[in-house]
């Protein structure tokens, strides 16, 4: 019998041969690679409670024609930068290095790094000088997490070190400034990198699902009952599995502002108020009109959804998905809310606190002095955070002082309680304060939060506290003393939407940015346990 090589084509076999020379390509790479190790942790190349970032990753720059800046600029004020260690990042192989490579603006070093999910990036260090307490290492040589590549050079207009993350480009310095977008030429955000790739290797992580470009979801995820989700971004939607990888997409027709379900099918909610079944083998199915338009995405109260429309209405749309429950006429967008079974309050644009009931009824309308937080209580109540003080809305609308004097930025505070009247609040600003006090108001146990930024949520869970923040905060800690029992960062900005999910299966999804991340609960508790 004939050998079933022998008879290939001239074609096939070029294609045969040209299949087998990109394999064996790809496997040298990874195997050279590998032999510098697979990174195991990543930190940054300079201590950022020294070094300041001064010019941010992305930005025209007018020095230089308005072209972007392809890296991170990081400064260690006067006297406190020039002939500073840099150290590699993480575990890698040098594939640039040279003291001379950007002229008179300094020397680069670009060291080549394989993840364990098999991602391969470089990152980058210019502005450097090679000195005799810090040379640069030779060209393909390994380094270490913490080797020192060189120290931070006299260049202009101060010393400070250029830092790149790219995923091409490993043996070319590049000129740190261009007129594309720089993420279009195979440059991260060096800071987004390195915080998710710490939280990924936090022992807590379990998966993480990231959206390409930075693209954000549009409403919160919908979490199907064997713990896979729908994602909706501006433009489809996605199914994920339980452990977030991307199954299938659909594109969509019209731009959809939501999701929810109708009789156990997962459903989109179009902004002209239409909406659509969605079937899980990837296609569309009935689709049908509620005449209620919307202009952001519903609030969920009980089986019902609520809708705030353009022209200043809140509409109630049944469970049928159909049939409007109610309407309430000249009500302003609102920047915060909470759902109790009984209450509704809105925070609107025009300074009040709206409070409604489930059933449409207008219950009342407070004027707020500046910012606040609305939330609701364990006893279904509202708790109104303004002005320094922690307020109760009962169901008639009476208002009764709670807490005062806990001085915070009501934009970035949020608060929480349990049924035994112990009350968590934390004092959002630069420096946030988290405490908890009884029901009498003496206060338990407080510590500064050093580093959380944005909006927060605190969730009681288990004896325990879990703080989260739209900056990327995530943090445990212990309900009855205060004791912190674990805390890790993804990026975020202050931009983000927060959405998360502390299911019965043990699994925390956080929503943040452009990825969900997958924690296990009793890991991420720690030794709090």
């Amino acid at each position: 019998m004939k050998s079933r090589f022998l008879t290939l084509s001239a074609s096939q076999f070029n294609t045969v041969f040209l299949a087998l020379w990109v394999v064996f390509s790809i496997f040298s790479k990874v195997q050279a690679q590998a032999d510098c190790g697979v990174v195991t942790g990543i930190s940054y190349p300079v201590d950022r409670s020294v070094f300041q970032l001064v010019q941010d990753f992305g930005v025209p720059s007018a020095r230089h024609q308005g072209r972007y800046h392809t890296g991170e600029d990081y400064y260690g004020g006067r006297g406190g930068s020039l002939g500073m260690p840099v150290a590699a990042v993480a575990d890698g192989r040098v594939t640039y290095s040279a003291p001379t490579g950007w002229g008179r603006d300094g020397g680069v070093v670009i060291l080549q790094h394989t993840f364990p999910d098999g991602s391969v990036a470089y990152s980058m260090y210019g502005h450097m000088m090679s000195t005799d307490v810090y040379p640069f290492p030779e060209r393909f040589a390994c380094v270490k997490a913490g080797d020192i590549v060189g120290a931070v050079g006299n260049v202009r207009p101060a010393p400070h070190l250029h830092f790149e993350i790219r995923i091409s480009n490993g043996d070319t310095p590049g000129a740190g400034y261009t007129p594309e977008v720089p993420t279009a030429l195979g440059s991260l955000q060096a800071t987004k990198f390195i915080t998710d790739w710490q939280a990924w290797f936090n022992p807590a992580h379990r998966w993480h699902l990231q959206l390409p470009d930075d693209t954000r979801p549009t409403a919160p995820p919908l979490l199907l009952s064997d713990g896979s989700m729908l994602v909706l971004t501006s433009d489809r939607v996605r199914y994920a599995s339980s452990d977030g990888r991307v199954l299938w997409r659909i594109i969509l027709p019209a731009p959809a502002a939501a999701l929810t379900t109708y009789n156990g099918s997962p459903v989109l909610i179009y902004r002209d108020g239409a909406m659509q079944i969605i079937n899980m083998d990837a296609t569309l199915g009935e689709s049908w009109l509620t005449g209620v338009p919307l202009d952001s995405p519903p609030l969920i109260v009980g089986d019902a959804l609520l809708f705030h429309t353009p022209d200043n209405r809140l509409a109630a749309i049944g469970a049928d998905r159909r049939s409007v429950l109610w309407q309430l006429e000249n009500v302003p967008p609102f920047t915060r809310s909470a759902i109790t079974p009984n209450l509704i309050g809105l925070m609107t644009t025009d300074g009040f606190l709206t409070t409604i009931s489930t059933q449409g009824a207008l219950i009342s309308k407070t004027p707020l002095l500046g910012d606040g937080l609305v939330t609701a209580a364990p006893d279904g109540s509202l708790w109104l955070y303004s002005q320094n003080s922690l307020t109760q809305i009962a169901a008639d609308g009476t208002l009764t002082p709670i807490i005062d004097n806990v001085v915070g930025d009501a934009v970035t505070s949020a608060a929480a309680g349990s049924p035994d009247g112990t009350r968590y609040i934390l004092a959002g600003g630069d420096v946030p304060t988290l405490m908890a006090t009884d029901a009498a108001g003496t206060v338990l146990w407080q510590f500064a939060v050093e580093g959380a930024s944005g909006r927060a949520q605190l969730i009681p869970r288990d004896g325990q506290l879990l703080l989260l923040t739209s900056g990327g905060d995530i943090m445990t800690v212990q309900a009855a003393s205060g004791a912190v029992c674990s805390r890790l960062a993804i990026y975020g900005d202050r931009r983000s939407k927060l959405w998360s999910d502390l299911g019965a299966d043990g699994m925390l999804r956080v929503g943040l940015a452009d990825q969900i991340i997958g924690l296990d609960w009793k890991t991420l508790q720690g030794g709090c346990v």
